[in-house]
């Protein structure tokens, strides 16, 4: 495991619980985590695990009561850790082929968004119907679900179903700032926009990422016409979609977040 955990912390499992399956000072852990701790892991009654809810609270507890599907927690003391940023990043990302796509969502949980909203641009050359978008959603979940847990996050992101960047245009974007690299763009940095913003950091940031062939210029003029968005470059050479989304949120983090 790379990074800068302790002994302890490395030595240490780490389960995903609901919030609802938490009762007081037990943790009902669901099928398949259970399955995971009793089956691969081998842990018994009385081992110490991590427990998290995937919305900020963890817990080291103990292992109280198990069964061949059933594994419930108790002793529960809060870690007091603090893992995530202090800056909430959506990642709008354009839908990419393959398993780039897989690849960018479990990135981009490590590197801390608390949002990733997949999106159809006028590029996009991956075609999703209603049912496939939902399954394509789910599976992404997971990814980020378990990225979560691999790098102690204490917070899953949520991932939207796909939609049209119009849309999240219209129906979802809230206005907070919007960055969008853009290879068209000539005059502003990425560096020189955080920079900016160092002095008087966001709460909250959207960063846009184009798919395979970026976003077009008709895109990046709704963006612009409509608020609080900057068209920037990520330096003169042109980036795959899933390095521009990893070079920018880490520039991101160490800007506004938690890296500096």
């Amino acid at each position: 495991m790379g990074g800068h955990c302790s002994t302890e912390r490395i030595k240490m499992h780490r389960f995903l619980f609901h919030p609802d399956e938490r009762k007081n000072d037990l943790i009902y852990l669901d099928e398949e985590e259970s399955r995971h701790l009793i089956k691969v892991l081998r842990l018994n009654v009385s081992d110490e695990v991590i427990a998290f809810d995937g919305q900020g609270q963890e817990f080291k507890a103990t292992i109280v009561e198990k069964s061949s599907s059933k594994v419930i927690l108790s002793q529960l003391v809060p870690t007091g850790f603090m893992r995530e940023a202090p800056i909430e990043i959506e990642l709008v990302q354009g839908i990419a082929k393959g398993e780039k796509m897989d690849w960018i969502i479990q990135k981009a949980t490590e590197l801390g968004v608390h949002r990733i909203t997949p999106v159809f641009t006028e590029r996009t050359v991956v075609h999703l119907d209603e049912k496939k978008a939902r399954e394509r959603q789910g599976r992404w979940q997971k990814i980020a679900r378990e990225a979560a847990k691999q790098s102690w996050r204490t917070i899953v992101p949520h991932i939207e179903i796909p939609q049209k960047l119009l849309h999240w245009y219209d129906k979802s974007w809230n206005k907070q700032l919007l960055i969008i690299p853009w290879e068209e763009e000539k005059s502003k940095g990425l560096k020189e926009v955080v920079e900016q913003l160092a002095t008087n950091r966001p709460s909250q940031i959207a960063l846009l990422i184009g798919p395979e062939g970026g976003i077009t210029e008709t895109e990046v003029t709704v963006a612009l016409q409509k608020g609080a968005a900057h068209s920037v470059r990520l330096g003169p050479r042109i980036l795959r979609t899933e390095t521009a989304a990893v070079a920018a949120l880490a520039l991101l983090n160490y800007e506004l977040g938690d890296w500096g």
